[in-house]
């Protein structure tokens, strides 16, 4: 019937509809803007922070020794708990351990795992954090770490940790079925030489797992030296096809 109704009609109608829902719609009208213009406003100030934090970061990362610490401290104290925090405190912890700083390099450790916003960022530091922990005696602590790393593409290198701190340990068959398990997990066309060694330095001989007489020290830098010659036979016979 509405279809039929003539123009005064249909324009009372409109009036009255209005003045009964009308504030109604102005106020839902309002919300929904408001809504609109806070996320606008909330996204460019995300993008505004992501972008100064990064230029804060490459400004630290170009500052000479003497520089480095201040810009840190000022940018850890402007934009905590991001991406570009952890990799200041990464960056400061590999700087620890350079001068033999264990201690101060666990700290900052601990300090990337609390501050990175990123899962990746915050496994890699768990990696790390359990190769200083070993270096601090704390097999347990260390294992412990290494069993909170969960992205996949890190899988395989915490097993190879696991497995280095294994043989550490003297624990030859443990260290053995962490480097099995790191091999499987290595991604597709993805390979790791030296792994490889360390699975065949801890495999058993005549089904015993025996204590190494060689250090796993010594077997890394066999298979350095292995993968040295390697790349040296590969530019001969590329020089020689030419």
């Amino acid at each position: 019937m509405s279809d039929y109704l003539s123009d005064e009609e249909q324009a009372a109608r409109l009036r009255s509809w209005w003045v009964a829902n009308g504030i109604n719609v102005l106020v839902i009208g309002v919300v929904a803007l408001g809504g609109f213009m806070g996320y606008r406003y909330y996204d460019d100030s995300a993008q505004q922070s992501a972008e100064a934090s990064t230029a804060a970061l490459a400004g630290y990362q170009e500052a000479d020794a003497a520089e480095r610490k201040a810009l840190g401290d000022e940018l850890a104290e402007q934009f905590p708990g991001t991406a570009q925090h952890a990799l200041v405190l990464l960056r400061r912890a590999a700087l620890a351990v350079e001068e033999a700083r264990l201690s101060d390099a666990e700290q900052a450790l601990e300090a990337a795992i609390e501050a990175a916003d990123d899962a990746l960022l915050a496994d890699l530091a768990r990696i790390r954090l359990a190769r200083v922990l070993q270096g601090l005696n704390r097999s347990e602590d260390a294992l412990a770490r290494l069993a909170q790393v969960k992205n996949a593409g890190y899988r395989s290198w915490a097993l190879e940790v696991r497995g280095d701190i294994h043989m550490a340990t003297n624990n030859v068959a443990q260290a053995h079925e962490a480097y099995v398990a790191a091999l499987e997990a290595l991604g597709e066309g993805e390979e790791r030489p030296i792994l490889t060694v360390k699975l065949d330095t801890t495999a058993p001989s005549n089904g015993e797992y025996v204590a190494l007489q060689d250090t796993l020290n010594d077997a890394l830098r066999k298979a350095e030296k292995a993968l040295s010659r390697a790349a040296a036979d590969d530019a001969s016979l590329e020089s020689t096809n030419e």
